[in-house]
């Protein structure tokens, strides 16, 4: 599952490195934290495994402890996001790859890769190695001679221990391997093998009458090993990845480049660090998407800021609608749509191939037209400016709308079905007859309306990218 991941990644200049050439222990665990450190943008390869995996879990608590932006992409199935530490998190579905996902992820790690900050002054406390007691009692029982109470001990901490990480296929496997060293040890007592089968049978079905009492392999070490799935296997839909890894993608300067990433078990995809080395530059713009960003959405070259305005909303007078109630899923930012909405102030930027200014639809070029209404603090403004929005797109909904300028240009559009609820909508329009489509989302964030027109030839969910980019930089947090 992480494979067309790190294939759309690497076409975007990254570099990949894998901590398959390490060993385990210390020494892994170190250089782990030391890519982090010196990563820009930490991602989460995001799915139920690696929620649950205490690794994934202690490097994303270290990379957000170092101020490194944070760019969860869900992979595989997660049952809820909200009670993880994720819960406020932008995260990009990446689960069903296509044209729309690949250029909303690159466009997001090159937006969050342009925030980078130094460290902080006072590094935080360092995680402590994961499993680091699977080599005290690997080390315990490579003893000479075990009494009857270690041996108890080790019983009871083994249990405890499987029952506490037997999410972790291969903290699960290792910890079985302890047990039956523990059992297949020549001074083991009658009492405590007998205890160490009852174990092993309820929690390994392989472990029958028939198996218990056949030597095993020796346990591996503390370092998670990777397992491949045979070609038939079916491991559920969180297993479908050919091999599990967890990687860290690096995007360096020419004259320096570096790979890194660690390796997990089954399916227990986690962190990605993506690595870029940081120099500063001039601040991107405060809330709307700058022009390379957009060019990277929209997968257009070029494309660069031909109208602003910073501080007002856009005149609508002189636009004459056939169906003045539709005025507002056509245009973003339009005055008359947000009038006795008690928005404060607004700002947009439209943005097209250079040459200057054309509506959206001439020559079928592409077109984005991206602005923000701010409201209130704390006044629920926003928000209740979409829910209003709602029932206004889906009134427009299979409506044939003409649009007159004060040139006498006149275009027709039809208007497609409304997706989603509040706090994000969005509707898409073609203009009639050549098929020319423009999509719109509106998104309510914190006391921010988001408001997004982008057109094209080939469009899919090019506005969504954009907005998700915006409330990244509305909320002044590396949440994409």
């Amino acid at each position: 599952m992480v494979d067309p991941l790190v294939a759309v990644l690497r076409r975007g200049e990254q570099q990949v490195w894998l901590d398959e050439e390490l060993g385990g222990g210390e020494a892994w665990w170190q250089t782990i934290l030391e890519r982090i450190r010196s990563c820009t943008v930490f991602v989460v390869a995001l799915s139920n495994n690696s929620l649950r995996s205490k690794p994934c879990q202690a490097e994303l608590a270290y990379a957000r402890a170092l101020l490194r932006p944070v760019l969860p992409v869900q992979i595989g199935p997660v049952d809820s996001v909200r009670v993880t530490p994720l819960a406020a998190t932008q995260i990009i579905d990446y689960r069903h790859r296509n044209a729309s996902a690949d250029a909303r992820l690159v466009a997001a790690l090159h937006s969050l890769s342009r925030r980078a900050v130094p460290l902080p002054a006072q590094l935080p406390e360092e995680p402590m190695v994961p499993f680091a007691y699977l080599m005290r009692l690997s080390s315990d029982l490579s003893g000479p001679e075990l009494s009857y109470r270690k041996q108890a001990e080790l019983v009871l901490e083994l249990r405890s221990r499987l029952d506490e990480d037997c999410h972790d296929p291969t903290v699960r496997n290792d910890i079985i391997q302890l047990l039956c060293r523990l059992r297949d040890r020549p001074d083991v007592t009658v009492r405590t093998r007998a205890d160490v089968d009852a174990v092993l049978a309820a929690n390994d079905p392989s472990f029958t009458a028939a198996t218990v009492g056949l030597p095993v392999a020796a346990v591996t070490g503390a370092r998670p090993a990777t397992t491949r799935l045979s070609p038939g296997a079916s491991a559920g839909a969180d297993a479908q990845a050919s091999a599990a890894r967890r990687w860290r993608l690096g995007r360096w300067t020419k004259t320096k480049v570096v790979v890194a990433g660690a390796v997990v078990g089954v399916a227990a995809v986690g962190a990605v660090a993506a690595q870029i080395t940081w120099t500063p530059s001039e601040p991107a713009a405060p809330v709307l998407a700058d022009d390379s960003d957009v060019e990277a959405a929209m997968a257009t070259p070029g494309m660069v800021t031909v109208q602003q305005d910073l501080e007002a909303f856009k005149p609508g007078s002189s636009i004459d609608v056939s169906r003045p109630e539709c005025l507002g899923v056509l245009y973003p930012g339009v005055d008359q749509v947000y009038q006795g909405s008690q928005a404060q102030r607004a700002a947009w930027k439209v943005l097209e191939e250079p040459g200057g200014l054309q509506r959206a639809g001439v020559n079928g070029r592409p077109f984005v037209d991206q602005d923000i209404v701010v409201f209130a603090p704390n006044s629920g403004g926003a928000a209740a400016f979409v829910e209003q929005s709602v029932a206004k797109w889906r009134g427009c909904v299979g409506q044939r709308v003409t649009v007159s300028y004060p040139d006498h240009n006149t275009y027709s559009w039809t208007v497609g079905d409304e997706v989603g609820d509040a706090p994000r909508i969005s509707q898409t329009y073609t203009l009639d007859p050549d098929g020319y489509t423009c999509q719109r989302v509106l998104n309510a964030v914190d006391d921010t309306v988001i408001d997004v027109k982008a057109c094209g030839e080939h469009i899919t969910d090019q506005a969504g990218v954009l907005t998700d980019m915006i409330a990244a930089l509305v909320t002044r947090a590396p949440s994409f």
